[in-house]
């Protein structure tokens, strides 16, 4: 009898331990897939936007996703400093994107054009 009963539960905890780790890895792939369309979705208006190749293009793909990626593992970190690290993380994306890209094109990539701010300008009360 209490072979049996512990058979049981052992049996019970381990299609918990399954359950709860393939739908935290179905989490982690639903996470992933949406910062992948976020990048691409970015990176490509800035493409269309700014006029840099597609060579760039890509490697600015892989930066941003490293860069996002990197920045979750932060957060989630328990025992890490998140917003040093954080920190950290942004000034090595923006050394990288300013050896990527021209200087006229970094700071349209991270302030938009300009000309797009001339043409829907903020007006302030």
């Amino acid at each position: 009898m209490y072979g049996l009963m512990k058979k049981f539960i052992l049996t019970l905890g381990i299609l918990f331990a399954v359950a709860v780790s393939t739908s935290t890895a179905q989490e982690k792939g639903i996470i992933a897939e949406v910062l992948r369309n976020s990048v691409e979705q970015k990176v490509d208006s800035m493409q269309k936007l700014i006029g840099f190749e597609d060579e760039i293009a890509l490697k600015l793909k892989e930066l941003e996703l490293k860069y996002l990626f990197d920045v979750q593992k932060a957060e989630i970190c328990f025992l890490c400093s998140s917003k040093r690290r954080i920190t950290k993380l942004k000034e090595a994306r923006d050394k990288q994107l300013q050896e990527i890209l021209t200087r006229k094109e970094y700071i349209e990539y991270e302030g938009g054009a300009f000309e797009e701010v001339k043409k829907h300008p903020v007006r302030v009360r």
